[in-house]
């Protein structure tokens, strides 16, 4: 099935796109991996670095998830220079299981050229036990890097995308 994906910044949704966003359903085991969605949208919106951004994941016009980036003193200690970090990734109940997250990651390393273009990569940590998300990632170019480190609620990994491999200009 192909998905058209479009990713927006939080900035850009008008005031009903926001609170489609703010009502998103997830599982509850999904809330204790990513947080509810209001912390994220707060993260977003009490940044004053340009260093989060929140995007609305939108789905043939319907917004269907939402995802929180972080980049430079707002990353991560355990990023990479020059990575973004995906924070709070979540598609809402009704459209899980479709691929839509998948596509989604694989959008977006062209909107981050568009919006920080000095991105070298994308970073994210998963849960251990989240198999349903790293196969997910792992089908969007996602690489584990082999790294597994006590988290919050359990072990976590961590994947890398390069963004120089996305965009490579062949001779």
């Amino acid at each position: 099935m192909t998905h058209v994906i479009r990713i927006v910044r939080w900035e850009a949704l008008s005031p009903a796109q926001k609170i489609v966003v703010e009502n998103l359903k997830i599982s509850d085991r999904q809330i204790e991996y990513a947080g509810p969605t209001h912390r994220a949208v707060e993260a977003c919106i009490s940044d004053l670095t340009g260093e989060i951004q929140g995007a609305a994941i939108f789905h043939m016009e319907v917004i269907v998830g939402f995802l929180v980036l972080k980049r430079r003193s707002a990353a991560p200690s355990w990023a990479s220079t020059g990575a973004a970090v995906i924070s709070a990734l979540r598609i809402d109940l009704r459209f899980q299981g479709l691929g839509i997250g998948t596509a989604a990651l694989q959008r977006l390393p062209e909107w981050l050229l568009t919006h920080w273009p000095d991105t070298k990569s994308i970073m994210l940590s998963v849960d251990e036990e989240n198999e349903t998300g790293r196969r997910s990632y792992a089908k969007a170019g996602w690489v584990d890097l082999g790294t597994r480190d006590k988290g919050r609620i359990g072990w976590v990994r961590y994947m890398k995308r390069d963004l120089q491999t996305v965009f490579a200009v062949s001779d």
